[in-house]
């Protein structure tokens, strides 16, 4: 199925192209080229509420090409000029102090540690 105009939105990485976005498997938001290419490895439906949905093709226990699929390119492996969010720095004053932890199972309440 091939998205139409109304389904596109611009780059959420800020190249200002025309995207489909959709949810992943792990509900993670994917944006893949409008249209579907032959050589994508990206599985790309339309839900029944209008949500477009993706599942990697290339994994070692992914399942081929359905019949309700088709094909798409992941947009960031085509446009050079995307680029992802830098991650954010950690805030000075708020370190997790670092717990030593025993390897091995839990104690059971009756035994002593």
């Amino acid at each position: 199925m091939v998205p139409s105009s109304h389904d596109l939105e611009p780059c959420p990485y800020g190249c200002g192209e025309e995207v489909l976005v959709t949810i992943t498997e792990h509900g993670r938001r994917l944006p893949v080229n409008p249209g579907p290419d032959p050589a994508g490895n990206q599985a790309v439906w339309c839900a029944g509420t209008g949500t477009w949905r993706s599942r990697a093709l290339n994994g070692r226990d992914a399942m081929r090409l359905l019949g309700y699929e088709d094909p798409f390119v992941p947009h960031v492996a085509t446009s050079p000029t995307c680029t992802p969010r830098p991650r954010q720095t950690p805030l000075p004053g708020l370190t997790i102090p670092s717990a030593r932890r025993r390897i091995g199972r839990l104690p059971r309440p009756y035994r002593r540690t």
